[in-house]
């Protein structure tokens, strides 16, 4: 019966994007996973080399797709769900295709089912790099998913090698009590926050509830944080991000600081938060033993994930997607946009399906007002582009200057000729938005479908 389960599970692969039903990505794995429940820690079992294992709400298939970079420039040969499917579905799916020369595995997991990832493919390092609230109607709220990821790591065995962005209070307070620790996080910085944003997710001590106190804000509830009440403070950085040069939308420059040296980073992708992603996988690197100077032109050489930060040609405007999905992640993405010299022409797109949560009031925590004055014209589309609309009227933006299109082949019309020719223009998609408005982009030759990219 397994062997029939492979098979079949294989000619999907093989077929979906033949049938043009889609990439390949999950439905093999569903299929195997339905035929053979026990597949996936049987596969994992060949990855000698080892299994590492990266979740977060934002910027795991940022620092998995930096991460799987780096092994190929070191010539190890790794299995990785490069594409974002990242349920159990993605996972097998990705251990179906695996050659029997890829003996490391490197696997973005989804928040909600990591646990059951790890305990399946025995992961010996995991890579932990932030909690945000995100489809509540799917997560519930942060603490849920904090105490669900604080029960695995109690279960772990102590060789199991912990990456903890020490900027998030939460990992680490789910984290304390494993032995095997190594902790990153940001030195200090000119592109910190005044204080704490009013969205902010997680601001009282996970251990004693009471407030927490900041030097430094970074994103969202990160930063450099102590609690006075009980003492839980940010612990001691193994890897320490500083001199941080965000060069606007292009890409980011700083050092990381170790117990090995000091060592000079460049990446082609924008943004505080990229500094976290290529921070962790350069810590990731680091355990598995590769040279720094192979992790350096590797994480030089990495182009943007899809729908993050991905820069796609419209005929003679350039179109750049920012996938924002939840408050922390869209914030980010527009302190991003106001390193931009010039004004923009922006539109946001907003779908709620399960993708994305059926919940879309998470966009009144998005600090759009923050950019109002860089806007020289705003579009916003989707299925819920009316609510997007509100929210801009309501947050004090001249209606009569809104464009809604909520079909997205009607939006890209608009794009394509109510702006000047040359234009930059950027896109803020929710996740199924952003596979959407790609979707027609690729039907008109415009880009590649997303798990045709390479790296």
């Amino acid at each position: 019966m397994r062997h029939l389960a492979r098979f079949i599970a294989k000619a999907i692969a093989f077929l979906s994007p033949l049938l043009r039903q889609g990439g390949g990505t999950s439905a093999p794995g569903l299929a195997l996973l339905k035929l053979d429940p026990k597949a996936v820690p049987r596969m994992a079992a060949g990855l000698s080399d080892g299994r590492i294992v990266i979740s977060a709400t934002n910027g795991k298939t940022s620092t998995t797709r930096i991460l799987s970079n780096i092994t190929t420039k070191a010539q190890i040969s790794s299995v990785s769900n490069a594409a974002g499917a990242n349920l159990k579905s993605g996972i097998a799916t990705a251990l179906l295709k695996k050659s029997s020369s890829q003996k490391l595995g490197v696997f973005e997991v989804d928040e909600g089912v990591l646990p059951e990832i790890v305990a399946e493919i025995g992961a010996d390092t995991i890579i932990l790099m932030n909690l945000f609230r995100d489809q509540l109607d799917r997560y519930g709220e942060l603490e849920t998913i904090r105490e669900s990821w604080k029960s695995m790591i109690d279960k772990l065995p102590a060789s199991t090698n912990l990456l903890i962005n020490a900027d998030d209070p939460s990992l680490v307070f789910a984290s304390l009590c494993h032995p095997n620790l190594i902790f990153f996080g940001l030195g200090e910085t000119d592109y910190a926050l005044e204080s704490i944003p009013h969205a902010a997710d997680s601001s009282q001590c996970p251990r004693c509830n009471n407030q927490l106190q900041y030097s430094q804000v970074t994103i969202s509830h990160m930063g450099n944080w102590q609690c006075i009440q009980c003492g839980l403070s940010r612990p001691d950085l193994d890897f320490e991000a500083t001199e941080i040069e965000l060069r606007g939308v292009e890409n980011i420059k700083f050092k990381i600081l170790s117990r090995t040296g000091e060592e000079p980073i460049e990446a082609k992708l924008p943004g505080l938060h990229n500094v976290y992603n290529v921070l962790a996988a350069f810590a990731a690197a680091k355990q598995l033993d590769i040279q720094t100077e192979t992790a350096r032109i590797a994480i030089a050489s990495v182009n943007a994930a899809f729908g993050r930060t991905e820069t796609i040609q419209l005929k003679d405007k350039k179109l750049t997607l920012l996938l924002a999905k939840n408050p922390a992640g869209a914030n980010s993405n527009l302190e991003t946009l106001l390193l931009h010299p010039e004004r923009i022409h922006l539109s946001v797109l907003l779908n709620d399906r399960i993708a994305d949560g059926r919940d879309v009031s998470w966009i009144w925590d998005v600090d759009y007002e923050k950019i109002f004055h860089k806007i020289e014209s705003l579009h916003v589309g989707g299925e819920r582009a009316y609510d997007l609309a509100l929210r801009f009227m309501y947050g004090g933006y001249d209606p009569e200057k809104i464009t809604v299109k909520d079909k997205i082949s009607d939006l890209i019309d608009c794009l394509l000729t109510e702006t000047p020719p040359d234009s930059s223009i950027f896109v803020l998609p929710s996740y199924t938005a952003m596979l959407d408005l790609r979707a027609e982009l690729v039907s008109r030759g415009l880009t590649h479908e997303f798990w045709k990219e390479g790296l």
